[in-house]
């Protein structure tokens, strides 16, 4: 291959991996024994068509509004804990709509808000299976997943870093940071992502001071 190829296909960032350790649970651990000691990967939602974009045009009419709530409350189960702005996106997807404007999706949030699903303080949406409080686990994913940041709940992201901190308690706040990053496919501390980690810091603080 030319030179020129080499250094072609070698432009861009480096992928990003999560380290393997994280992907293994502790032979402790509650869960080892019902689902196995691998952690599994972050699973974004198929899309799958189940209607048009007239059914997004006739809300709030009763047929409409149960059809949207049933596929939201089906993704958020399957994805979730899932930020409620990518649940309207994915919801609206599912009927043919890939770009939403936001009165559309301040309409369909009100309808994911009406279902029986959990929507905490930071807008995430829980499966109803899912305690917030007592969940432990994390879904950890490399720099191709399309999953933004922003987009993982604090809870999971204080998870991965509670895992992570109790097998290297030697790790400084800012290796802990880094590691944490890393589970999720990142490396870069933008301002935005420094305010996201700030919120699962804080529950772990919370989680040491209330055990």
């Amino acid at each position: 291959m030319a030179p020129w190829l080499t250094q072609v296909w070698q432009i861009g960032p480096p992928e990003v991996v999560p380290d393997a350790e994280v992907i293994e649970r502790p032979s402790s651990s509650l869960a080892t024994s019902a689902i196995g000691n691998q952690r599994g990967y972050y699973e974004p939602w198929p899309v799958v068509p189940v209607g048009t974009t007239e059914v997004l045009d006739d809300l709030p009419k009763k047929y409409a509004k149960e059809k949207v709530r049933a596929v939201a409350a089906e993704i958020a189960e399957f994805e979730g804990p899932i930020h409620v702005d990518r649940l309207a996106s994915l919801t609206a997807a599912s009927f043919g709509q890939n770009r939403l404007h936001e009165k559309k999706r301040q309409q369909i949030i009100r309808h994911i808000k009406a279902t029986d699903l959990m929507v905490d303080a930071d807008g995430f949406v829980w499966p109803s299976d899912v305690d917030q409080a007592t969940w432990v686990e994390f879904r950890p994913n490399d720099s191709k997943a399309e999953r933004e940041f922003l987009q993982i709940s604090p809870v999971e992201i204080a998870n991965a870093a509670r895992f992570i901190q109790a097998r290297h308690p030697e790790y400084s706040p800012k290796e802990l940071e880094a590691a944490t990053l890393q589970t999720f496919g990142r490396k870069r501390r933008t301002r935005d992502v420094a305010a996201h980690l700030a919120k699962a810091s804080a529950l772990l603080t919370a989680n040491r001071s209330n055990p």
